[in-house]
């Protein structure tokens, strides 16, 4: 079996979009960075997202009921370190952001997704959040940002 440092550099030859994953607490707005996310379904329009089940932000979109997924634009990849590295309470700091749909969804983003959580199985460490699209926003000029060989891409505009 491979360690998980040749696990990663073998996973890092896929190229994968970064999303920034949010929902509503009861302190204010709770998040955290992904890049396993996808496009479950087109009937009904669903979405898939992989997040760490020992996480604040999946533990709070099982309580909340939904999640939005903020897929980052070029321009804001120093969210994406933000958002993984950064204590929860210090993540939305100075970070512009509105309700939709009674979640939280960053602005200036290269596409925008909120949804209702569907189900949410648990698979080895992660929760798999699948959720029902209730609306969906895009920015067709912006730079979606892309990770590829652990570096990062702009992509599209």
């Amino acid at each position: 079996m491979p360690g998980r440092e040749e696990f990663r550099s073998a996973m890092a030859q896929l190229a994968t979009g970064v999303a920034v994953i949010t929902t509503a607490g009861p302190d204010g707005p709770v998040g955290c960075t992904a890049n396993a996310v996808l496009s479950l379904s087109t009937e009904p329009p669903s979405v898939l997202v992989s997040l760490a089940t020992s996480g604040r932000t999946v533990r709070q979109a099982l309580t909340y009921g939904g999640f939005a997924v903020n897929i980052l634009s070029w321009q804001q990849r120093d969210l994406m370190h933000r958002f993984a590295r950064l204590p929860a309470a210090e993540r939305f700091d100075g970070v512009p952001h509105r309700d939709e749909q009674g979640c939280p969804v960053l602005a200036a983003t290269a596409a925008t997704v909120v949804c209702r959580l569907d189900q949410a199985p648990t698979v080895h460490d992660h929760t798999l959040l699948i959720g029902r699209v209730l609306w969906t926003a895009q920015d067709p000029t912006a730079q979606a940002l892309v990770l590829y060989q652990r570096h990062q891409h702009a992509v599209g505009g």
